[in-house]
């Protein structure tokens, strides 16, 4: 048997708190660095990516039980008389368990629209911190390579939903590779470009359903870099870099050329 590795509580809190991004800059650094350093702090991180990806995609409603059929019914039933078609009739448990969980089902599609983080809504600090991550970090990427073929996969096996990943080396910006990091509570993807001495972060923020409206990119700047975010197909980008605008700009222009 494989042997257990056992979290101090302050390593937990510390791991916890880096994966929901609520960590200062220089404590996410050090964290990262003991993540390339320490195994078993590493299998934990693994192990909590793991399931929270599981709970991601793994949960399902459960039926409506008999009790519950039952304990809704029962609900007003003392002050109502049952009218005679009600007695000859009955009542319809299938039609009124059916009913309940279509609301309920669409009362969580309508909580999860109103709570997903799209990009032009998430602070730019967010934004800018993603960027920084993989600034500050040993290792900028959690799977390195220069083929948008090995790097999918990876996001395949990781996501639920894994964005495209763009090949343009050949205008002068080289995959690096990629990593998942945290964006507004929830896991999201980040691409790594190398643009001469400078990083890009290429972050996708899943929307499952949505469409290029072929909408302008929106600018925004802080703390000396600069982000172009856009709405695409089933996910929301955001380009973050210290470059001039136009090279930026130029950037993602390929990135959106290569989506349609």
């Amino acid at each position: 048997m494989a042997d257990t590795y056992i979290l101090a509580p302050e390593d937990a809190v510390l791991l916890n708190a880096y994966l929901d991004g609520e960590l200062d800059r220089a404590t996410r650094a050090q964290v990262e660095r003991r993540l390339g350093t320490d195994a078993g702090l590493c299998a934990e991180h693994e192990r909590l990516m793991a399931l929270r990806q599981a709970l991601a995609v793994g949960l399902h409603k459960e039926a409506v039980s008999d009790r519950l059929q039952t304990r809704i019914a029962a609900i007003g039933a003392p002050a109502r008389t049952a009218r005679p078609m009600d007695r000859e009739r009955g009542f319809n448990w299938r039609q009124m368990a059916a009913t309940v969980v279509l609301t309920a089902g669409l009362s969580s599609l309508l909580t999860w629209q109103l709570s997903a983080p799209d990009v032009s809504a998430i602070a730019p600090a967010a934004l800018v911190a993603v960027h920084q991550h993989a600034l500050l970090a040993a290792n900028p990427v959690d799977v390195q390579s220069t083929d948008r073929h090995v790097v999918k996969p990876w996001f395949d096996a990781h996501l639920a939903l894994s964005p495209p990943v763009v090949d343009l080396a050949a205008d002068g910006f080289v995959l690096l590779g990629g990593r998942i990091d945290g964006v507004g509570g929830r896991s999201v993807p980040v691409m790594i470009y190398r643009h001469r001495e400078h990083l890009v972060s290429l972050v996708a923020v899943p929307v499952p359903g949505a469409r290029d409206a072929g909408a302008a990119a929106i600018r925004m700047t802080r703390d000396g870099f600069t982000m172009l975010t856009w709405a695409a197909a089933d996910f929301d980008f955001a380009a973050v870099a210290d470059i001039p605008n136009a090279e930026l700009e130029f950037f993602v222009a390929k990135v959106r050329q290569f989506d349609k």
